[in-house]
C-alpha cells in the first residue's frame, strides 16, 4: 500500500520507454525528499488532497450504486460497444513514428562524449528529455534538474537548443513526406502517417513492415539518429505500439479484431494517450487498472463519468481509435498563444515589459498566419505555483500589436491589483488570442482604426455603442464553453485551469491532435493538457517559450464529483 503521506501527483510513471522495471518506491522517496519544503511541493500536496477527496467521493458513489442502476448502465454500455464494434475500421494502415530521446540524441551526436554518460537536456529548473542511461536512475522529461541530480549525481545537463532540434526535425519530416505527403506532425520528433496507398498501389511483395523499416533507415542515414515506430489499424494503437520496441525498433499489430482485443486486454491504462495521473487515480477508485478493466467496469464508468469520457473508455477497451490523418493545414485553429517562464519577480515594470514582448510575438505570429481574433486572455502563475487567468473581449477582430497590448495590459493590471498578496510575485505569464477568423474573412466589416481610437481613449459614444452592439456569447478558449458574461467566463476559465493543472490529460476524444510542448516535446492531447503540461515544464532561464494551440477540448471530469470540484475551486 502506498505511503499515505506521499504525493501521487509526483509519482514516477514507469510505463515510459527505458523506465520499466525500476525501483519505483525508492525513486519516489528521493523525489519527495528533494521536493519537500518547496512551493512546488506544497502546491502538489494541495492538488493531491483535492484528488484524494474526489477518489473518496468516487468510492462512496460506487458503493451506493444499486443492482438495477448497474444493470441498466451495463445494457446501455453494451449498446455503445456493439455500435463501436460494428463500425470498426480495419482498412487503413497507420504508422506512428517517434524519434528516440530526440533532443538528447541530437546532443550526443554533436558531442559523442555524452553517449557513454547519463545526460539530459534542459536546466536545473526543468528537464526536456534524458538519454537511456539517465532513465535507469529514474531521470525523465518534465523533472526538475535539481531532483534529477539527487537521483543521479553524475548526470550531465546540456542546455536546450530549440533551433538546432528544429533543423534536424525538418530533415526527418522530409523523409515522412516521401511516404505520406499528408502526414500529421505531432511535435518536432513525432508524426502519424497513413501508408495504406503504398500497400494498395505497389507490388504485393511490399509489406507495411518493410516500408516502415525502409523509412526508419532513411531517417538514420540522413540524420544519424534512430526512430521507433508502431504499425496498426488506427492512431491509438499505432502510438502504443511505437513505444514497445524502443529504442530503434518497430512493432506491428495485425488487422484482426481478436488480436487487437487480446493486445489491449492487459495493457495498462497509462499506456493510452489521454489517460494521465489524475484520471488513473480516479479510474483505480472504480477498480480499473488495465484496458480490459475499462470494459469489465463499463457500467460503473457509465454512471460515474461523463458520457464523452465513458464513450472514450469503451472505445479504448475495444482498441478502437481514429483512422483519419489530418495535416496541420486542415485542422481548425481555435486559439494561438505564447507564454514564458522566468525567475519570480514582483517588479511591475519588468512584468509589463515581459507582457509587451509576448504581445509583440503573438501579433507577429498572427500576422504571419493572416489570422485575427477577438478574445484576449492573460494567464499568470504566481511564485507559489497558483494559476490565474482573465479574459477580455475586444470590440472587433484584430491582430494589431498595440491593441493586443492595450487589452492585455488592462487584464494584467487588474490581476495584479486584485490579488490578496501585495505585491504579487509571478514566475510565468502568457497571452492567448482566441475566437479566431481569417484576416480576409468577409464578415469582418469593422474598421480597425475605430478600435484603435477606442483603445487609445479617443473614442466617443459611437465606439461604446459599437462594442455593445457587437456583444455576443463569450467562449472559453480551452473547452469551448459559452457564456454571455465576461465575469462568468473568467471564473469558468480559472476552473478549467485549476482542474487541469492537476491532471496530465483532458480531452477524451478519439481523434489525434498536434499540440506539443515547445520545451520537451511532450505530446499533449488537446489545448488544456498542453497548457497544464507547459505550466509544469518550467525552467529558471529567461528564454521565451511559444506555443500555438490548435484545438479546443471538453473538460472531462466525473459527473458525480463535478460539484465537489467546483466547490474546491
Amino acid at each position: 500500500m502506498a505511503n499515505p503521506s506521499s504525493c501521487g501527483l509526483m509519482s514516477l510513471n514507469c510505463n515510459k520507454a527505458g523506465m520499466v522495471g525500476l525501483d519505483k518506491d525508492k525513486i519516489n522517496q528521493v523525489i519527495e525528499a528533494a521536493s519537500k519544503g518547496s512551493k512546488f511541493y506544497a502546491k502538489k500536496q494541495e492538488d493531491q488532497a483535492r484528488i484524494d477527496s474526489q477518489v473518496a467521493d468516487m468510492r462512496q458513489a460506487v458503493a451506493g450504486l444499486s443492482h438495477s442502476q448497474v444493470d441498466r448502465a451495463r445494457k446501455e454500455a453494451d449498446r455503445v460497444v456493439e455500435t463501436l464494434r460494428s463500425e470498426r475500421d480495419l482498412s487503413r494502415t497507420i504508422v506512428h513514428v517517434d524519434m528516440d530521446m530526440f533532443y538528447a540524441a541530437v546532443e550526443m551526436k554533436d558531442n559523442p562524449r555524452l553517449s557513454n554518460v547519463p545526460m539530459a537536456v534542459g536546466g536545473m529548473g526543468m528537464l526536456s528529455t534524458s538519454n537511456y542511461l539517465a532513465r535507469k536512475f529514474g531521470v525523465r522529461a518534465a523533472m526538475p534538474g535539481f531532483i534529477a541530480k539527487k537521483l543521479c549525481p553524475e548526470l550531465v545537463i546540456v542546455p536546450t537548443n530549440m533551433e538546432k532540434y528544429a533543423q534536424v526535425a525538418d530533415v526527418v519530416r522530409g523523409v515522412f513526406k516521401e511516404y505520406d505527403p499528408n502526414f500529421a506532425p505531432m511535435s518536432l520528433d513525432e508524426a502519424y502517417l497513413d501508408i495504406t496507398h503504398m500497400l494498395d498501389s505497389q507490388d504485393s511483395q511490399v509489406t507495411a513492415w518493410s516500408v516502415v523499416q525502409e523509412m526508419r533507415g532513411k531517417i538514420c542515414d540522413r540524420t544519424g539518429l534512430t526512430a521507433s515506430a508502431g504499425i496498426a489499424p488506427n492512431c491509438l494503437l499505432a502510438k502504443v505500439c511505437s513505444d514497445l520496441n524502443k529504442p530503434d525498433g518497430q512493432y506491428q499489430l495485425q488487422h484482426n479484431s481478436q488480436e487487437i482485443l487480446q493486445f489491449v486486454s492487459s495493457l495498462s491504462i497509462r499506456k493510452v494517450g489521454g489517460i494521465g495521473n489524475v484520471t488513473e487515480q480516479l479510474l483505480k477508485a472504480v477498480g480499473v487498472q488495465t484496458c480490459q478493466d475499462l470494459y469489465i467496469k463499463r457500467a460503473e464508468i457509465r454512471l460515474l463519468f461523463s458520457e464523452l469520457s465513458s464513450d472514450f473508455y469503451l472505445a479504448v477497451s475495444q482498441g478502437i481509435g481514429s483512422t483519419r490523418i489530418e495535416p496541420p493545414e486542415e485542422r481548425e485553429r481555435k486559439s494561438i498563444s505564447t507564454e514564458t517562464t522566468f525567475r519570480a519577480t514582483s517588479d511591475r515594470g519588468q512584468l509589463l515589459e515581459t507582457l509587451a514582448e509576448l504581445c509583440a510575438d503573438l501579433a507577429k505570429d498572427c500576422k504571419d498566419k493572416a489570422i485575427t481574433g477577438q478574445a484576449v486572455t492573460v494567464k499568470i502563475k504566481s511564485h507559489d505555483f497558483k494559476l490565474k487567468t482573465k479574459v477580455s473581449q475586444m470590440c472587433q477582430f484584430s491582430n494589431c500589436e498595440e491593441l493586443l497590448l492595450a487589452t492585455a495590459k488592462k487584464i494584467l493590471t487588474n490581476l495584479l491589483d486584485s490579488s490578496e498578496e501585495q505585491p504579487l510575485s509571478l514566475r510565468l505569464m502568457g497571452v492567448r488570442l482566441s475566437e479566431l477568423k481569417d484576416k480576409n474573412d468577409p464578415s469582418l466589416k469593422q474598421r480597425q482604426g475605430n478600435l484603435l481610437a477606442f483603445v487609445r481613449g479617443e473614442g466617443s459614444s459611437t465606439q461604446a455603442s459599437m462594442c455593445k452592439a457587437n456583444t455576443k456569447k463569450y467562449q472559453c478558449p480551452m473547452c469551448g464553453f459559452e457564456v454571455e458574461s465576461l465575469n462568468i467566463l473568467n471564473n469558468h476559465v480559472d476552473k478549467c485551469l485549476t482542474v487541469n493543472d492537476i491532471d496530465d490529460q483532458t480531452d477524451a476524444s478519439i481523434t489525434s491532435t498536434d499540440e506539443k510542448c515547445p520545451i520537451c516535446d511532450y505530446k499533449a492531447n488537446n489545448l488544456t493538457d498542453l497548457n497544464n503540461h507547459i505550466d509544469e515544464c518550467i525552467s529558471n532561464t529567461p528564454n521565451k517559450v511559444s506555443t500555438k494551440n490548435v484545438k479546443s477540448c471538453d473538460i472531462i471530469v466525473p459527473t458525480k464529483i463535478q460539484a465537489s470540484l467546483n466547490k474546491a475551486d
